[in-house]
């Protein structure tokens, strides 16, 4: 039996980049995948590429920030698979520039999109959870069922220069998961956050490169163990997802490679 076989994940920002990567990596898992993404073509691609595979896909195309469609695409994801187990905030977006220049407009836009949108998710999820548990009482916190929610913070949330709206987003995010896991743990809801460093997907690939590469050396520079993969994200959320973390409740998980302190 694969490790997470039965389970549902539903994982925001599924269609590209760590999303995907998560995705695909709790497909082979044996989870029942739901792909929730603002692009179709991607959501479709990467739903397609889990069932070629063998897997269980679904994708519900929305907007994280906006409660509306965050709403049905959760309750397609009820309707077909009963239930979600394992909420992945992976959604996310970059909008950098200084703090006498960034326009308030981008300003907003991480913030709604990063920290709104994680909110939104992660409330219309609970309060599902918690309607089951109200309607199915059980005597000790441990019998009802087990749920995992995992948001994607970033070592930028300690701080970084030109990056005054990111680094806010993902420091909110380490208050809005430490408060939902005081909160939600009386119905057996596990609350995490991640810190990645810097992580590469295609579109930081395509960033370092320039400049004949400075950017990369630079990086990799201030990084003991280099610049992380997909894959330390997803093995570390899978395993926070797992029976080995039943244990641990609002756990902010650094993925450092070894730097400690903001880049």
């Amino acid at each position: 039996m694969k490790k997470f076989e039965n389970k549902v994940v539903f994982i925001t920002g599924g269609g590209s980049g760590l999303g995907e990567k998560i995705a695909k990596d709790f497909a082979e898992d044996g989870a029942n995948v739901v792909i929730f993404d603002i692009s179709a073509e991607n959501g479709k691609r990467v739903e397609s590429e889990i069932k070629e595979k063998g897997g269980e896909a679904l994708f519900t195309e929305g907007d994280v920030k906006d409660s509306k469609t965050v709403k049905e695409c959760v309750a397609k994801a009820f309707e077909k698979y009963g239930t979600i187990d394992f909420l992945i905030n992976s959604a996310g977006i970059l909008r950098d520039g200084l703090i006498h220049k960034l326009p308030e407009e981008k300003w907003d836009l991480v913030i709604d999109i990063n920290l709104k949108g994680c909110f939104l998710c992660l409330q219309e999820c609970s309060k599902r959870w918690i309607q089951h548990a109200k309607e199915n009482r059980k005597e000790h916190i441990a019998d009802y069922p087990d749920k995992r929610v995992i948001n994607i913070s970033s070592q930028a949330a300690e701080g970084n220069i030109g990056q005054i709206s990111y680094a806010s987003s993902k420091a909110g995010i380490i208050g809005l998961t430490k408060t939902a896991a005081i909160e939600l743990i009386r119905y057996n809801i596990k609350t995490h956050a991640i810190m990645p460093t810097l992580i590469e997907t295609p579109i930081l690939g395509e960033l370092l490169e320039k400049e004949d590469g400075k950017w990369r050396k630079y990086y990799e520079g201030r990084i003991p163990l280099g610049i992380g993969k997909p894959k330390y994200v997803s093995d570390a959320i899978r395993f926070l997802c797992s029976d080995d973390s039943w244990f641990m409740n609002g756990v902010i998980l650094p993925i450092n490679g070894g730097r400690l302190g903001p880049l």
